[in-house]
């Protein structure tokens, strides 16, 4: 296992295949468990914090991508009262990487804590798992945040996009491609969340091009 702090607010945690078995747990009961995967998150982070400054009195956030074979973990402090500009210089490193990005409406809205960035949440309904997989196939764009849910017996694929942080496509192009596979919807995040299932979080797009090859 490989840690490195990066700052005083963030742990980037890479395990490889045999850490994982070390553990007792494999890619696929992470993505098929979400308590499993809070669970097995913060024992992580319980090995990682020897100093417990990220447990005391603390909210984390963590972000997760397939890496060779295991996982790369990055483990954030979440800001209690908005973001300060130590937690807003860590979301750029997230960006960079191509681990999260935020976003609000199906318009154009401006981020509260950047003002620079433009950001959109867009909701996309599936016939049928099959189709959310084809399209992880052909949707590679970086600066995308995605999340799978099942609500009511149906596949719904929350997308998180950095509008700015787009260059190989263009917003519109990126909704044309999705609904060759999914409808576009206006279901609430909030209610997906509430009431639907997370199927995979943050990284869906990824780790269905990872798992379903």
């Amino acid at each position: 296992m490989e840690v490195e702090h990066v700052s005083e607010n963030m742990i980037r945690v890479v395990l490889g295949s045999h850490d994982l078995e070390e553990r007792g747990v494999t890619m696929l009961d992470l993505l098929g468990n979400r308590k499993q995967i809070e669970a097995f998150f913060y024992s992580i982070l319980e090995e990682v914090d020897t100093d417990h400054t990220f447990t005391q009195d603390q909210t984390v956030t963590f972000q997760v991508v397939p890496k060779n074979n295991g996982l790369e973990l990055l483990i954030s402090k979440a800001p209690k009262n908005g973001q300060d500009k130590s937690s807003q210089d860590e979301n750029q490193l997230l960006q960079t990487l191509g681990l999260v990005d935020t976003t609000d409406d199906v318009a154009d809205t401006v981020d509260n804590t950047d003002s620079s960035s433009v950001t959109k949440v867009l909701v996309f309904k599936f016939t049928d798992f099959e189709d959310f997989v084809s399209l992880s196939k052909v949707l590679t764009a970086e600066s995308i945040l995605s999340t799978l849910f099942k609500y009511q017996g149906t596949y719904y694929l929350e997308l998180t996009v950095y509008v700015d942080e787009l260059h190989s496509i263009t917003m519109d192009n990126l909704v044309a491609l999705i609904q060759e596979y999914g409808q576009l919807v206006q279901e609430s995040p909030e209610i997906l969340a509430e009431f639907g299932q997370a199927v995979m979080e943050q990284s869906a797009l990824e780790l269905a091009r990872y798992y379903f090859k």
